[in-house]
């Protein structure tokens, strides 16, 4: 199956996809004080069940939610704008927030306990299923011109992001510890996240099937 994702889009949406995965949230949290706790090593299963559970949501909702409201523009466009207004509600929390609450208290948990809570944690986050059911559709085309091998590369691409913003937060977790600790650092970190999740929703309101880039 030939693929309608052209260069332009697929760098649009590396630069979007991006700034999300980066952007803190409850998988970034998670890793973040695991991490802490016990370095990169000792998180892999949480990534795994991460990984886990954004490869089932993307079959759900980025193939087979897409597939069944394809050709509904007023339903697609509803997901767009909940998507826009759910983007715009992380960024005012990240502005007014006083900063990260990291738990590093407790001791390592096991492997298939860890697992767990990177599944439960990549279900229960609405910042993914928004990812998944409103922006993957319009990357990977309209109507005739979607590609399941769009979705997949897109798919992988995410993948492939989350992960290696799992193991960054994991890694540097110990060595920017004093920076995470400061209140006023955390607060301008957070500031700076608030603007690009600003920068999000601005490229999630315009739209983005390929057509229009």
């Amino acid at each position: 199956m030939t693929s309608a994702l052209t260069l332009s889009s697929f760098l649009y949406f590396l630069l979007f996809c991006t700034t999300l995965t980066f952007s803190p949230g409850p998988m970034t949290l998670l890793l973040l004080s695991l991490g802490l706790k016990g370095g990169l090593r000792n998180s892999i299963p949480a990534q795994v069940g991460a990984s886990v559970s954004y490869l089932i949501s993307i079959l759900i909702f980025a193939v087979g939610f897409s597939e069944l409201i394809k050709g509904n523009l007023a339903i697609t466009q509803g997901i767009q704008i909940v998507g826009v207004a759910y983007i715009l509600y992380l960024a005012y929390k990240q502005w007014t927030s006083s900063g990260l609450p990291i738990d590093t208290a407790g001791s390592v948990e096991g492997a298939r306990g860890l697992f767990g809570k990177g599944l439960l944690t990549g279900f229960s986050n609405p910042k993914t299923l928004i990812m998944f059911s409103a922006v993957f559709p319009q990357f990977a085309g309209a109507g005739e011109h979607r590609s399941t091998t769009d979705i997949a590369i897109l798919g992988l691409t995410f993948l492939l992001l989350q992960c290696a913003s799992g193991c960054l937060y994991c890694y540097f977790g110990q060595r920017i510890r004093h920076v995470l600790e400061n209140p006023r650092r955390r607060v301008v970190l957070q500031r700076v996240t608030a603007a690009l999740l600003l920068g999000v929703a601005l490229m999630l309101a315009r739209g983005f099937s390929p057509a229009g880039l």
